[in-house]
């Protein structure tokens, strides 16, 4: 019959000082083994909580009887262990909790190991009392404390875990009493918590990352499109690498239902630098559009914008004001070296709005132009982005001439069916072909309200 785990010899930690040449050299040979094993198993696990349920497996059982990992995590420590029997407990605790004298913090302050003999409970309640107090000074959580019951007497060692030059957390592993950690086996274990820092460290850094992206997705993806009355609005936004989820190209539209602006652009550039351009773009016209909203006084502050913050990227953009008079809607449109903006007319016909500009953010005391349009209820005035009409095809680029056939063949009719139509078209003439960002923004014009 097998031994239970926690009760077999534990050859990695066994002394050997005084043994045979041969016995310390299969030592060293399995302590090299198992930190190559290790390296190994913690190389496929890129997020914390997965790397450090790893870190637990590999030592539990093979090295230690039980063991604990804690992380500092803002205002609170996380902790998780593991005990011989595979149960694993979380807990999480405050720091202003925490003993500011304890063994743990100590650790993490100094950034060295320490070494903690918990013997079991006996007739003498001072010596029970200062039993307990050694254990809640490296283990303060008391689910995990709980797991602990049936291993004293026991030694406690608790090992920090630095990277970059700085302790974020912990490894706190249990022996049963008479085993112990001895110089050779505390050097060993030191070994191991310096290799399982780097691989926490780096789980840490990519879920800073990610949290990062998370925010930058959600302040600088197109915002949701507003209600007007008397204005349908449609959309269609494809960045050019799709597991990015952040594009140089934008759309806005804001105002209220008197006089609102509409903006479309595209940051020359990839990347995050592009992406965070890009909302700086938006935020500045939504500043300049309550300044002034004709679109040419717009992109003109806009471009002053840009030149003083000195950005080495430059911006093309479409920006329209919007105003209902009766059953016409007003429109006046701007460009600073952007596409020029396509109407389609209640008879079919399309027509390009005949306005030019210079890009924004590369000459100084640049002027833009505003064109007046108008659209009579159920005509649409579509802005997009190169990114159509440079859409690489089989044997061609998508082409204004296809955009144009595309919205004729689609006709008067919702804005919706407009915009998905050219959407559809260009996703067929690319199929699975690398790509720029593309954006396509419709506005139409309905019902007076």
């Amino acid at each position: 019959m097998s031994e239970p785990p926690h009760s077999r010899p534990t050859v990695l930690l066994a002394p050997v000082e005084g043994s045979p040449v041969g016995d310390r050299l299969r030592q060293a040979s399995d302590r090299a083994a198992f930190l190559s094993r290790v390296a190994r198993s913690l190389s496929g696990a890129l997020h914390t909580t997965r790397a450090v349920d790893v870190v637990l497996e590999l030592v539990v059982g093979s090295v230690v009887d039980w063991a604990q990992v804690t992380l500092a995590e803002g205002r609170a420590h996380v902790f998780r262990s593991r005990d011989a029997a595979g149960q694993v407990e979380a807990a999480s605790v405050a720091t202003t909790e925490l003993d500011p004298g304890c063994s743990l913090l100590r650790v993490l302050a100094t950034g060295s190991s320490d070494l903690l003999p918990v013997v079991a409970a006996g007739d003498d309640p001072e010596k029970n009392d200062a039993d307990d107090r050694a254990l809640a000074s490296a283990v303060p959580a008391a689910p995990l404390r709980a797991q602990l019951r049936t291993l004293r007497p026991m030694d406690l060692l608790t090992l920090p875990f630095t990277a970059r030059g700085r302790t974020f957390g912990a490894l706190t592993v249990a022996r049963r009493g008479g085993s112990g950690f001895d110089e050779s086996a505390i050097g060993f274990l030191e070994d191991f918590a310096r290799q399982v820092s780097a691989a926490l460290d780096t789980t840490r850094v990519l879920a800073d990352s990610r949290r990062v992206a998370a925010v930058l997705a959600q302040d600088l993806n197109p915002p949701s499109l507003p209600t007007l009355g008397g204005v349908q609005l449609a959309s269609y936004y494809r960045v050019a690498v799709e597991q990015d989820a952040l594009g140089g190209d934008f759309y806005d539209v804001h105002g209220s239902e008197e006089e609102w602006t509409a903006v479309m652009g595209d940051v020359c550039g990839k990347g995050v630098k592009a992406a965070v351009l890009t909302g700086k773009v938006r935020q500045s016209v939504r500043t300049a559009a309550q300044i002034d909203r004709d679109p040419a006084v717009t992109l003109a502050l806009v471009n002053r914008v840009l030149l003083v913050d000195g950005d080495d990227l430059f911006v093309t953009a479409a920006c329209v004001r919007g105003r209902r008079r009766g059953e016409v809607l007003h429109l006046d449109v701007a460009v600073a070296g952007h596409p020029a903006p396509l109407v389609v007319r209640r008879d079919g016909s399309v027509e390009e709005v005949p306005v030019t500009g210079t890009v924004l953010g590369l000459l100084e005391g640049t002027s833009y132009t505003s064109v007046p349009v108008e659209l009579a209820p159920g005509e649409t005035c579509l802005l997009f982005t190169d990114g159509v009409t440079e859409a690489p095809g089989h044997r061609s680029r998508f082409g204004d001439e296809r955009l144009r056939d595309v919205l004729e063949s689609a006709g008067c009719c919702d804005v919706r069916a407009q915009v998905e139509s050219v959407a559809v078209a260009v996703s067929h003439h690319l199929l699975d072909r690398p790509h720029d960002d593309i954006a396509l923004l419709g506005i139409q014009s309905g019902t007076a309200p």
